[in-house]
């Protein structure tokens, strides 16, 4: 009975540790979505409706969410030092995928393995893969292959949006339905809609003339 006991108890504990890490990275999430919603609202409403006035509110959200990405991928650092915890809810994996996703290029190439590995065994999509992969090569100079990461620059009133360059753009459809991704021309009219700002694409723009048009 005392064996039984100290069985059920140690059940108990890994049961309350996994609901606090489960937990733990739920606040992550809302944490993550909360500030790059408002600063998608804040975009749309200077670049759509003109009001100038938000332009430093901008600025400040933009701060923000570098420190709250800060803040999470120390969270998930810590959760990951042992290796990849086993048995969490769906839910968290995305949630370490997508705090990976934003954090430095440094912490992108450490863990895209492990980003690649969590594919391979179905605990996020191949397609957020996908997007890992193209902002690694983003983050390297070189062109990505998926045609997921878009860059912005200039001022917050006047804003412009580019497609990264794509390193085989002929195919880039067809890459992007092995992984699950939708066709590139339906994904940047729905990142148009969003933000409220037209999103160029030109295929045989290279990485070195969009640093140029940037610089300029």
């Amino acid at each position: 009975m005392k064996y039984l006991f100290v069985i059920i108890s140690l059940l108990l504990i890994a049961c309350c540790g996994q609901k606090s890490a489960d937990n733990i990275l739920a606040e992550v999430w809302e944490k993550d979505q909360a500030i790059r919603h408002k600063i998608i609202d804040l975009t749309k409403s200077i670049t759509i409706d003109g009001c100038t006035e938000k332009i430093d509110s901008s600025v400040i959200f933009c701060e923000l969410q570098e420190r709250i990405d800060a803040e999470n991928l120390a969270i998930v650092e810590k959760l990951l030092r042992n290796g990849l915890p086993k048995d969490l809810s769906q839910d968290s994996y995305e949630v370490i995928w997508i705090v990976i996703d934003h954090a430095p290029l440094e912490k992108q190439e450490q863990y895209l393995p492990l980003i690649e590995q969590m594919a391979d065994m179905g605990l996020v999509g191949a397609d957020e893969y996908a997007i890992l992969l193209d902002r690694v090569a983003m983050g390297q100079n070189r062109p990505q292959c998926y045609g997921s990461q878009i860059v912005q620059f200039g001022t917050p009133d006047m804003m412009q949006m580019y497609v990264y360059p794509i390193e085989n753009p002929d195919i880039v459809d067809s890459l992007r339905a092995a992984v699950g991704l939708s066709p590139l021309a339906e994904y940047l009219d729905q990142v148009t809609k969003t933000t409220g700002c037209e999103v160029k694409y030109e295929p045989a723009m290279t990485v070195e003339q969009l640093n140029e048009l940037r610089n300029n």
